[in-house]
């Protein structure tokens, strides 16, 4: 016989969940207390924005044993295929069993199901609290249990009822706040879906505020990047996360102007997993996104990441009007940037060897660099 806590004085519950949304912390830990009582696997709060009767996007936390990543691949993807979201958009206000709009049978047969929740021992039970806002959102409060489980009964139901007008109250209030949030993000992703960089903002506290497009490409390559709560961004190889969480640590102390100068630690690279040229990160401090639709004030960091492989070098002409080099010297400066060797560059352009290592003295003389390491690296932070 299973032994579970008492139900949460419903008074008590509703403050919890107010003092959450007016404190910005997380509605889900809120929900903890009855999510025990209710005996779940897990649970989660979604505000969902539908057109015309179809999910557009989410906005989703979970409960402290389900990953950010997890609810962030839900947001981007697995909304669109969801058929308990499809139907808590036609679904009136209140509390409501999905088994009874969304039989089990064929939530069995869905590709979320079977693709994403079943590998992970994920939902297959759900019980959810519904909340319809302004704007074509629905709010949504989801406990969830595992296919090994009990399904959710009607007497269940009815002890989640005297909690619903408190969570009815806080994801109205979250959803009148995710409007502009979801505006002010949809602002950020267009002005940076054009760039072939990853970039993610990052507010004080390492929280995720934005990815574009070319950064979540990167993660799902599955080569070596991955999303992580607590910094964003991870590699898979120790040394270089905990330069990465250098990085970041630097910028949020460079925010505050406890260092006068980032270290070296904001430009760093990131091993690959298949071995090919390592990714370009960089981490840079930011103060008064306004211009960009943020909030007042907001001050956070970004992460720009490059793929080695797809970036643009710098041709001859560029380098030739930087550091004043000649046509033959601006040859062999762009050669060097592409990975080519001095005496791959001599062969090509059928001169001696001993011509390229000239020419190559005089580069680095005019570029200020004393070894061909220096220069490398130089020429490997320009583009065009």
């Amino acid at each position: 016989m299973i032994i579970r806590p008492e139900l949460p004085d419903p008074d008590a519950f509703a403050l919890s969940l107010y003092a959450a949304v007016l404190d910005g912390r997380s509605i889900a830990s809120a929900l903890l207390p009855l999510a025990r009582r209710l005996g779940t696997s897990t649970h989660a709060v979604h505000l969902m924005r539908f057109a015309h009767g179809t999910p557009r996007d989410s906005r989703s936390e979970g409960s402290p044993n389900t990953a950010p990543e997890v609810m962030a691949e839900y947001g981007r993807f697995w909304i669109r295929h969801d058929p308990w979201a499809q139907a808590a958009a036609q679904a009136p206000d209140g509390v409501l069993n999905m088994a009874r709009v969304v039989a089990p049978d064929l939530f069995r047969l869905t590709p979320i199901w079977n693709e994403w929740a079943a590998p992970r021992d994920g939902a297959f039970n759900c019980m959810a609290a519904l909340v319809h806002a302004p704007g074509g959102i629905v709010g949504g409060v989801a406990f969830h249990r595992s296919v090994r489980a009990e399904a959710f009964s009607r007497i269940e139901e009815e002890m989640l009822r005297p909690y619903y007008a408190a969570m009815r109250r806080a994801l109205v209030a979250e959803a009148r706040l995710a409007a502009a949030g979801w505006e002010q993000v949809r602002a950020l992703r267009a002005g940076f879906a054009a760039l072939r960089q990853g970039v993610m903002l990052l507010d004080r506290h390492r929280r995720i505020i934005v990815t574009n497009p070319a950064m979540e490409m990167m993660v799902a390559e599955d080569d070596g990047l991955s999303f992580v709560p607590d910094g964003g961004l991870s590699s898979f190889d120790p040394q270089a996360r905990q330069a990465l969480a250098r990085g970041v640590g630097a910028a949020i102390l460079a925010l505050d102007g406890k260092v006068k100068m980032m270290p070296d630690a904001a430009g760093l690279t990131l091993p690959r997993r298949s071995g090919a040229s390592p990714w370009l990160v960089q981490v840079l401090p930011l103060r008064g996104l306004e211009a960009l639709g943020m909030p007042e004030g907001f001050t956070g960091v970004m992460v720009l990441v490059t793929d080695d492989e797809q970036r643009p070098r710098p041709r001859a002409p560029l380098l030739r009007q930087a550091f004043g080099l000649t046509a033959a010297e601006g040859a062999l400066a762009a050669a060097l940037a592409a990975g080519k060797t001095v005496a791959e560059h001599a062969q090509a352009r059928r001169i001696a060897v001993a011509t390229a290592r000239s020419q190559l003295t005089a580069i680095r003389r005019k570029t200020g660099c004393r070894r061909q390491a220096e220069l490398t690296a130089l020429l490997a932070r320009l583009t065009g």
